[in-house]
């Protein structure tokens, strides 16, 4: 068969998924007709998503543990509703959105998981491997990522090596390192003063 040329095929998009509006923008964007492949949901400790997309269930009255990605630190994902409402309906929702009020688990029926599921992926990152992953790609690419890109370049990861998949993908994220310079500056060894000449 023909190969495709690099750049001409969809684009997978890793994003963290605290907060869910960069996953429901690219969903939407890909229901309109961009080129978007799969988006690639990342999770941290708090992986309440990833047991959705995962297992077919939520726990809405977990309690969020703090880990060096504050923004993915989130139980119930903001905007995480929208999804529900576009995959299962308005009544759907309703009852998701009853759960999170009640803190009861959030449970869905295999059919609707496998609507949830389209073109969507989700993994789970430790701090862990985030801290070292900042250091490895400053070494091998010289580019110095924040707690919350490495969360998501970590996921593509995750997905390419599960999948196969290694297509152009784009990281989403709008922390910049400085956001979060003592992290890193630990993370890679040096001190604040030297992170910021390289930034």
């Amino acid at each position: 068969g023909s190969q495709e040329l690099q750049g001409t095929g969809p684009v997978d998009i890793a994003v963290i998924s605290g907060d869910f509006t960069l996953p429901i923008s690219a969903w939407y964007l890909r229901k309109m007709g961009f080129p978007i492949g799969n988006i690639i949901c990342c999770c941290n400790e708090n992986n309440q998503f990833w047991e959705l997309i995962c297992n077919g269930q939520m726990h809405t009255d977990s309690l969020a543990i703090s880990t060096v990605v504050p923004e993915a630190d989130i139980i119930l994902p903001v905007n995480l509703e929208r999804l529900i409402s576009a995959c299962g309906g308005v009544p759907e929702n309703q009852r998701y959105l009853d759960c999170c009020r009640t803190g009861k688990s959030y449970s869905v029926s295999d059919a609707f998981l496998q609507q949830l599921r389209l073109g969507l992926f989700s993994s789970v990152i430790s701090s862990n491997r985030i801290e070292t992953t900042i250091p490895n790609v400053y070494k091998t690419h010289g580019r110095v990522l924040s707690p919350a890109s490495a969360l998501a370049y970590s996921g593509l990861l995750d997905y390419r090596a599960k999948t196969g998949i290694s297509r152009t993908a784009v990281v989403m994220c709008d922390k910049n390192p400085v956001c979060a310079a003592d992290t890193v500056a630990k993370a890679m060894d040096i001190s604040v003063g030297e992170l910021d000449k390289l930034i």
